[in-house]
């Protein structure tokens, strides 16, 4: 990748008319596909939809009347009835302004008697069919009934006396004797609540406190440009007759007028937001900059890359949401990073192709992990949400190829250095290589296990209204009309491929909602539109009790009295025809005159099939989904509760998608781009940590995740990898050219981050919800981005690099770590082992030399064990001198590593140590020394001896490192005299032992493990203090010890000379070029 950018910076290096002409072309194409495009402001968009949320939200768009407006009239006067008439007088003026508007559709201003006459008219044309059992008892039990006719006919008489409406006569002459009033009272299963009544036609509320007026917009409630004019136009109109009735207030509401208030508020807002940012970002790039060419260029880069994303979604979608482009001053914090990553970097080496050389891969990892996190967003379940892992992933491809492309070319002059002192000192805070950093280590600790306990409880809101911008006469308004719609309401749905069909399924599903005892009542027109089987059993019932001989008789009565009345034969005409004809069974159609009335109110058609919908009233919502859920596919009920429940299911799910697929997705980048996986743990480790502050703060704080900004995670994981990766990076180039560079990577961060919370900052001051709580979420989340990618990579990195402020000989590695780790836990379970086991050993029975040397035996087995099978640590032996050990002897060895104790107790299980107090008295593994009869060498010679001379009386030889301490650097060290001392009183054999290599797999200054190899050598038996001439045997002693001495040195020499080949020292060189990165120019 790097040889292909530098290609093409070489190629256009020279043809620097073809890069202008190729950039100017580029950028105008990518403006003319950009002004193509369509823009929305529906935040619906963001609303994720699984199966089962699309069917809510589909019920919801078809009957929840999502394109009506409602015109709510108060009276601030205090006589009632005065009242009433000034909001009627109100209601009729506005109406009658409203009633020619091509912008007002199905304007309600009173209630229409002539639609009610014609539902009437419907009931009584398919009467025969509505009637129930009940219905054909009470029918019986009235005609029955003595003198039922005269009582009936006398009444009509006097009622025809006053002045009567159109529906008595109607009723009159259908049902002149009320037998059929129960069909008719079924129509009431149309009213929803009785939280409305009509008042001398008008509608009102039932506390008489609002009048309402509804009318429907023909836009829906998406076209928002169409209903900002609609309601222009509303407030015009309300604002005239607000002057005819000053004692009337009235306001409009509705889901086109809050999506109208919406987009207009959000291109307020996003206008206002880009605009503060860049005011503040220009602000930022004056005070790091001194040349305004190069604000200019910083400027150019951006303004290419958001053109390049608008062009690719005018090819790829068409249409983009005005939130995402309010976003879009986010967007605009993150890519900002490449160039001033570019021009900073340029500044600091003074050469375009080196600058260019030296930033490809940080910047070029950091955008690929950027753009692969905006990319997750592309399988979610939201519109929105996949039009901004589209727009932000094209932005940030189109940024970075300029920078990598075009700005080399065109950036001829280096950039001026900066000395604003602010900067300067926040890039120079080094929290991390403080005095104080052990503690402030351990207070993030402490603070990071208290915030993850809290970072589980984080809630979501799944509230519309908290994220939807009102103004407060709409959110006034619609919580009167909340307050008087019922809360406890379910929608029932039934489906099918056809009417007859939805028709079936809607009959069997009031059948269970009529079983159901936790059901108060249903409204819909489920008794209103029989099933196939009701009406063929309707159909018989109906000529089968008509047709009865009594019943004609009754008729030909009735008629007669009828006409004794005084009463033409017509007057009951439809009535009587009715009771005499015979009824067939209907097709379902010809229940139109019914249906239509209720289309897209209780009934829906369309290319996916028919769908009826119930309203339900119940104190038991659960028991009504015991009832209905998963019984019957062709029906299904939900409650607004639950559609907010399951948004907040599709919210979790989405959030956890959101952040395990691109923290997976980033750490996997990472990985690939660095190819050391403690690196990509480095970079990775910040985001992870963030995450869990900014979880926990916002549970302790009260904030809560919601439709918009969920996409926190996204920002996290796109940009806090460009921090920790341009940390990660100069760490390394630091480490491994030794030029303090960090620091000038660290003021890239710093200026970058500023810049990145001018861009979010911003969106605080928006009005709307959304973008309001998208900016505090994310300032906080940001916010501990930056902070722990400042702190933790240097602090971890010199952890793996260095000990007390040196260099490591060989740095850690996260193999050595759990390599390191896996060989103490395997000590510590010998010793949870070793130490009971010893307590009760010699708890019980008589410590005999046998029992000892039994013990013994077990340790040498132990050592042997560990000795041969430690992981990749390869042992050799040499013993030319074909020693046994049956001899006991004090045996002297060099000393380097934790590890000599272990090779040389693995020689002979009649082997003891002389210790320092530190292991004797270990208050964890001390016993099992003790009971080894290993002694303190600070109890001294005189104490020493006769122990030392009893075990050497036994067999035992005494194992003593001359050196005293462990050789930091593997060289033989002065030797002390006790241990040749101890051969003169003894009279022993010095039997010396070499050891090479336990000193490079376990290092002094160290606790983690190399991979190599280790050699003990066992060499001749001498007895020097033999050899020796001296006037004393102080002088004697010390003349042995520094032959000894002598005679390791060299011989040490010749073993290094023969082992210590280039393949012996593999590991070691792999582990010291670990980190290293090239930092030659290319």
């Amino acid at each position: 990748m790097k040889k292909l950018f530098l290609h093409i910076f070489d190629f256009l290096e020279k043809r620097r008319w073809f890069a202008v002409t190729l950039a100017v072309v580029l950028t105008a194409l990518f403006a003319f596909l950009a002004s193509r495009v369509h823009y929305e402001e529906d935040i619906a968009k963001f609303l994720p939809r699984d199966e089962k949320s699309r069917k809510y939200q589909d019920v919801y768009q078809q009957f929840a009347a999502q394109n009506r407006v409602v015109i709510v009239f108060s009276s601030t006067g205090t006589d009632t009835l005065h009242a009433l008439y000034e909001m009627e007088d109100a209601m009729q003026r506005l109406g009658d302004s409203l009633a020619d508007c091509e912008m007002v559709e199905n304007l309600t201003t009173t209630v229409d008697e002539m639609q009610f006459l014609d539902l009437m008219n419907a009931v009584y044309n398919h009467l025969p069919y509505l009637l129930e059992d009940t219905d054909y008892q009470r029918i019986d039990s009235l005609l029955q009934t003595s003198n039922l006719i005269d009582d009936r006919l006398e009444t009509i008489e006097r009622m025809l006396m006053f002045p009567t409406t159109g529906m008595f006569r109607y009723s009159m002459s259908n049902d002149p004797l009320q037998l059929f009033t129960p069909a008719l009272q079924r129509l009431n299963s149309l009213k929803l609540n009785e939280s409305f009544q009509v008042i001398d036609g008008y509608l009102f509320t039932a506390d008489e406190q609002h009048g309402i007026i509804t009318f429907d917009s023909p836009y829906g409630s998406n076209e928002s440009r169409d209903n900002g004019l609609l309601s222009q136009f509303l407030d015009k109109k309300i604002a005239e007759v607000q002057a005819q009735v000053p004692n009337v207030e009235m306001a409009a509401v509705g889901a086109p007028l809050i999506a109208a208030a919406n987009a207009q508020q959000i291109k307020r807002d996003s206008l206002l937001a880009v605009s503060i940012a860049l005011v503040l970002i220009l602000t930022i790039l004056l005070l790091h900059y001194r040349r305004v060419s190069d604000i200019l260029w910083v400027g150019a880069s951006i303004l290419f890359g958001a053109l390049f994303a608008l062009a690719g979604i005018a090819l790829f979608r068409g249409s983009i949401s005005v939130i995402v482009l309010g976003i879009g001053s986010v967007i605009i914090g993150i890519v900002a990073n490449y160039p001033l990553h570019f021009l900073d970097t340029y500044k600091e080496v003074g050469n375009r192709r080196e600058a260019l050389r030296e930033m490809i891969l940080p910047l070029f990892i950091g955008n690929l992990t950027t753009v692969a996190a905006f990319f997750c967003l592309l399988w979610l379940d939201a519109q929105a949400m996949r039009d901004l892992g589209l727009f932000a992933s094209l932005m940030l491809i189109g940024t970075i190829l300029f920078v990598l492309i075009f700005l080399p070319q065109f950036m001829r002059h280096r950039p001026q250095p900066s000395e604003h002192l602010l900067f300067e000192k926040l890039a120079g805070l080094q929290l991390s290589r403080s005095k104080a950093r052990p503690w402030i280590f351990l207070a993030g600790l402490v603070v990071t296990v208290i915030l993850g306990h809290y970072s589980k409880k984080i809630s979501f809101d799944s509230d519309l209204s908290h994220i939807n911008f009102m103004t407060p006469s709409q959110r006034q308004n619609l919580e009167i009309l909340s307050q008087v719609q019922s809360s406890d309401m379910m929608y029932a749905v039934s489906e099918g491929a056809t009417l007859q069909e939805v028709v079936d399924h809607n009959a069997r599903l009031m059948e269970q909602l009529k079983r159901c005892a936790a059901v108060e009542t249903v409204s819909g027109v489920g008794e209103l539109l029989p099933s196939q089987q009701q009406l063929q059993r309707a159909a018989a019932r109906w000529n089968d009790f008509w047709q009865d001989e009594s019943r004609q008789a009754f008729l030909r009565e009735f008629l007669r009295k009828a006409a004794e009345h005084g009463f033409q034969e017509q007057a009951f005409l439809p009535f009587v025809n009715r009771a005499s004809e015979s009824v067939d069974i209907p097709d379902i159609a010809e229940f139109d005159d019914i249906i239509e009335p209720f289309t897209n109110k209780y009934i829906y058609a369309s290319d996916e099939g028919w769908r009826i919908v119930n309203y339900v009233k119940t104190s038991d919502p659960e028991a009504v989904h015991a009832l209905l859920d998963d019984k019957d596919e062709s029906f299904f009920a939900f409650s607004g509760r639950d559609v907010g429940h399951q948004l907040v299911d599709m919210l979790r799910g989405s959030f956890n998608y959101i952040g395990l697929v691109c923290s997976i997705v980033v750490f996997i980048f990472l990985l690939l781009s660095f190819r050391r996986i403690e690196l990509a743990l480095l970079a990775f480790l910040p985001l992870a940590v963030s995450w869990i502050w900014i979880l926990g703060i916002m549970h302790l704080t009260g904030i809560q995740f919601n439709i918009v900004n969920i996409i926190l995670a996204t920002f996290i994981f796109g940009q806090g990898d460009d921090y920790t990766i341009y940390i990660t990076e100069g760490l390394l180039y630091e480490y491994s050219s030794g030029k303090p560079r960090l620091a000038s990577y660290k003021h890239s961060v710093v200026i970058s981050a500023l810049i990145m919370f001018a861009g979010v900052g911003c969106l605080i001051v928006a009005k709307h919800p959304a973008l309001r709580s998208l900016a505090l979420v994310t300032i906080v989340g940001m916010a501990m981005v930056v902070l722990m990618a400042t702190f933790l990579p240097p602090l971890i990195f010199d952890w793996l690099v260095k000990k007390k402020g040196k260099m490591r000989e060989t740095p850690l590695t996260l193999w050595r770590i759990l390599y390191s780790l896996f060989i103490g836990v395997c000590f510590l379970i010998l010793f949870l082992f070793l130490i009971p086991f010893t307590a009760i050993y010699f708890l019980f029975g008589k410590n005999t030399e046998e029992k000892k040397l039994r013990y013994h035996t077990l340790l040498n087995k132990m050592a042997r064990f560990y000795v041969r099978y430690l992981p990749f640590v390869k042992f050799n032996k040499e013993n030319n001198s074909a020693e046994t050990f049956e001899k006991p002897a004090i045996i002297i060895s060099n000393h380097q590593s934790h590890l000599d104790l272990l090779c040389m107790m693995s020689l002979t299980p009649k082997i003891v140590f002389l210790t320092n107090d530190w292991v004797w008295r270990n208050p964890f593994y001390g016993l099992v020394i003790r009971k080894a009869e290993c002694y303190p060498a600070s109890d001294g010679m005189e104490q020493n001896l006769p122990r030392l001379k009893d075990l050497y009386a036994r067999g035992y030889s005494i194992c003593i490192f001359p050196e005293g301490t462990r050789s930091p650097d593997c060289e033989i060290l002065r030797f002390h005299k006790g241990a040749f001392t101890l051969a003169r009183e003894l009279d022993a054999d010095i039997l010396p032992v070499f050891l090479h290599g336990s000193g490079h797999v376990l290092p002094k200054e160290e606790l983690a493990f190399r991979q190599g190899e280790i050699l003990i050598e066992i060499a001749e038996r001498m007895r020097p203090y033999e050899e020796v001439e001296a006037d004393s045997d102080i002088e004697r002693d010390r003349e042995v010890t520094k032959q000894m001495r002598r005679y390791y040195r060299e011989h040490y020499a010749e073993l290094c000379e023969r082992i210590e080949t280039p393949d012996y020292w593999r590991f070691f060189r792999k582990y010291q070029s670990y980190y290293k990165i090239p930092t030659e120019n290319a």
